[in-house]
């Protein structure tokens, strides 16, 4: 939201991507008072029908395959969905909705996240337990490779702390983070190897009597350019005037 600030820019049909119960969508209209706000979501149960007042509406879809003819948005902003989806195709996907002169802005999560987690796991086995994500250098290469102009990528870090192990994973699975990658272990976890990974974190990423966990988080912002070379593949959503 901060970035949105640095531009010189005033949308006016903006998506929410990945927009969740509309918390942002709701932001953005606000913000952009002029401006036609859709929040677009995977999960049909976390959008709410009677929540969509004035110039906010909800509509479940696939960030991969975009409900949405070409050139449709002027901005398209999204909170930490990326990580969650194929992030190529997504961009690509973004970059046919958008209008020419269009802009995109978004976060993501970068290859630091969880770290302390996955170093824990590897006193285990040998299966990977966090997903790989990419670093802020190739995040700017697939912007190119959707088709985008002039992005600017940034990363920073926050850390969490938390008291006990269960807390951080009660967060981690309340966020639907659970481990989908393909070379997981696919048995059960089982007391003794939670154990020595319960150990491993403790004895390895304990700051100050607490747990700490990292999550890296890439900012990107880019512009589409004047010349689309897209194609229209997109189902058409009628917008109101």
């Amino acid at each position: 939201m901060e970035r949105l600030g640095l531009l010189n820019f005033v949308p006016e049909v903006i998506l929410d991507l990945g927009s969740g119960a509309g918390a942002e969508s709701r932001t953005l209209a606000e913000r952009f008072s002029d401006a036609y706000v859709v929040g677009l979501d995977i999960c049909a149960l976390s959008l709410h029908p009677h929540s969509s007042t004035g110039k906010w509406s909800p509509v479940t879809g696939n960030a991969n395959a975009l409900p949405f003819s070409e050139a449709t948005f002027d901005l398209v902003f999204a909170n930490l969905v990326l990580p969650w989806c194929d992030p190529d195709a997504a961009l690509k996907e973004v970059r046919r909705i958008l209008k020419p002169g269009g802009v995109v802005v978004f976060s993501t999560l970068g290859p630091d996240t969880l770290t302390e987690l996955r170093v824990a796991w590897e006193h285990v086995d040998d299966h990977p337990h966090v997903h790989s994500f990419a670093d802020m250098h190739n995040v700017g290469d697939a912007l190119l490779g959707a088709g985008f102009t002039e992005p600017v990528v940034d990363a920073d870090r926050v850390y969490f702390s938390y008291g006990e192990l269960k807390k951080l994973v009660d967060d981690l699975r309340a966020l639907g983070a659970t481990n989908a990658t393909a070379g997981r272990r696919r048995s059960l976890t089982g007391k003794n190897r939670w154990q020595a990974f319960a150990d491993a974190y403790n004895s390895n990423a304990r700051e100050r009597g607490r747990l700490q966990a990292t999550f890296e988080l890439v900012y990107a912002v880019a512009w589409a350019s004047e010349q689309s070379e897209t194609r229209n593949t997109g189902v058409r959503v009628d917008l109101p005037q």
